[in-house]
């Protein structure tokens, strides 16, 4: 049997075909989007620059703001993905309130209004 894509577009029930295929989809994205949130965190606050090899004084030339914002876009997006998802359902399930997880119920929030 085929995985249709639908399976990882909507919420899968247990007694349909293609359940375990959503749930562990579901599980992979949770596993993505807390990689990505961990990636945004890691920029936060960070600059780059270099040390002069004269004075031996740090030089910022800027922020990783622009990577932030590109790792947060990323979170997200897969929110909204998980949102539709069985993934969504695994989220509620665990009872989790953390940052990932408000991403994702804010995301369910726009779909239904």
């Amino acid at each position: 049997m085929l995985t249709s894509q639908s399976e990882f577009d909507r919420f899968v029930e247990p007694h349909e075909p293609g359940y375990f295929r959503a749930q562990a989809h579901g599980f992979a994205l949770i596993r993505e989007i807390d990689d990505c949130l961990s990636e945004a965190k890691s920029y936060a606050g960070r600059y780059t620059g270099y040390t002069d090899p004269v004075t031996h004084d740090l030089v910022i030339t800027g922020e990783c703001e622009e990577e932030y914002e590109s790792a947060m876009n990323d979170a997200r997006a897969l929110a909204r993905i998980i949102a539709k998802s069985n993934g969504y359902q695994i989220l509620r399930a665990q009872g989790r309130s953390d940052e990932l997880a408000q991403l994702v119920y804010m995301a369910h929030d726009q779909l239904r209004s």
